[in-house]
């Protein structure tokens, strides 16, 4: 029986839970040890990304995208941090923002499968089927 990335990753995050940065190195090492031995070192991408998902939705951390054509400011950043916290209910926002010199204004936020586009390309694709319709 194959083990997936999904059940690799909430292996990683119960062994690991409440554990000290030392005994953490020690498992990881571990880990990895046993990824090679079932030949499975390559999903190891797959598996971090899921360990990221599990273990901030175990600690209230919501991770979101940001997409911009410029650098946002750091007041801007702070906002959306705030923002994205309330609206999922969050102990905590971490805001990665990508830039993108394709969009010529405006934001896109990315929260797990949920996309808020209020950039100014979807602003003026919503505008151009309602005057056309």
């Amino acid at each position: 029986m194959r083990i997936t990335s999904t059940q690799y990753a909430k292996s990683l995050y119960e062994a690991t839970a409440e554990k000290s940065h030392g005994e953490v190195d020690v498992l990881v090492a571990n880990f990895v040890k046993i990824l090679v031995k079932n030949g499975q070192l390559k999903l190891k991408n797959e598996i971090l990304q899921k360990f990221e998902t599990i273990f901030n939705q175990k600690n209230g951390i919501v991770a979101a995208e940001v997409i911009s054509r410029e650098k946002l400011s750091k007041e801007m950043l702070e906002k959306l941090n705030e923002y994205i916290k309330k609206k999922y209910f969050g102990k905590e926002a971490v805001v990665n923002n990508k830039i993108d010199k394709d969009i010529d204004g405006g934001i896109i936020i990315k929260v797990g499968y949920e996309i808020m586009n209020a950039s100014l390309k979807e602003k003026l694709r919503k505008m151009k089927s309602v005057l056309i319709d």
